[in-house]
């Protein structure tokens, strides 16, 4: 069974993977758009990484969706 977190990084990895290639951007484009490293991008889509709400809003107001469409 997968804790909450778990469940919440891997939310994270699919949605914010998936709205960035709606707009058919790299993760680099994505970082430059968020105003994030493209690293920190690269491990929050691999899980390695959980971001802080900022940086979460940061990146959903870069991909047009509200925060709460990443986590669910």
């Amino acid at each position: 069974m997968t804790s909450g977190t778990e469940k919440i990084k891997e939310n994270l990895k699919i949605n914010i993977k998936k709205y960035r290639k709606a707009l058919k951007w790299t993760q680099y484009e994505l970082s430059i758009q968020a105003d994030v490293t493209h690293d920190h991008i690269q491990f929050i889509e691999t899980g390695r990484r959980m971001p802080s709400l900022h940086v979460l809003g940061k990146i959903a107001d870069a991909l047009k969706v509200e925060p709460y469409e990443l986590l669910k």
